[in-house]
């Protein structure tokens, strides 16, 4: 995985923001995601700001099998089935492999109070994808998702669009 930042000012919540009342404001984070690539935005008092982007590295991260998968059961008929099947083809895997880096890396931000809330805005898949594999850590610090896929549009209209979408 692989994190470039686009500001100095990576994850922390710079003192800029704080109110005159000394009240800490939540830092909310979105996460804007596709299988190939997630944008990372937070929200101020002046709107949506971009601060990073994540792109998978190749063949990194876990190695899907039978066992770190785990299994599940037919509706209908009873039986027992992997979640991951050896036939699963190497873009699935990929995208299954970014979706639990993510995952971690969402986790270690938040034990370290990075953020306080999360908008998860992504392509359907992969949002069924993060949302297995969050943990509860950051699942609870989910406040809304959506299932759009706007990581293809230009930076303005992205943050038009997630200035909609984050409205509070």
């Amino acid at each position: 995985m692989k994190l470039t930042e686009n500001t100095t000012n990576n994850t922390k919540d710079d003192s800029s923001d704080m109110p005159v009342n000394h009240y800490k404001k939540p830092m909310i984070w979105i996460l804007v995601a596709d299988s190939h690539i997630v944008r990372l935005f937070k929200k101020n008092g002046h709107g949506v700001k971009s601060f990073g982007e994540i792109t998978p590295t190749p063949h990194e991260g876990k190695d899907f099998t039978n066992k770190t998968m785990g299994r599940g059961f037919s509706s209908c008929s009873g039986t027992i089935h992997h979640k991951y099947e050896p036939h699963m083809n190497e873009s699935r895997r990929e995208s299954l492999s970014f979706a639990h880096e993510i995952s971690d890396w969402l986790d270690k931000s938040a034990r370290e109070n990075a953020f306080d809330r999360l908008v998860l805005v992504a392509a359907p898949q992969t949002l069924g994808e993060l949302r297995k594999a969050l943990s509860k850590h950051v699942h609870a610090r989910v406040v809304a998702e959506v299932d759009k896929i706007l990581t293809k549009l230009p930076e303005s209209e992205l943050q038009e669009e997630l200035e909609k979408i984050v409205w509070f």
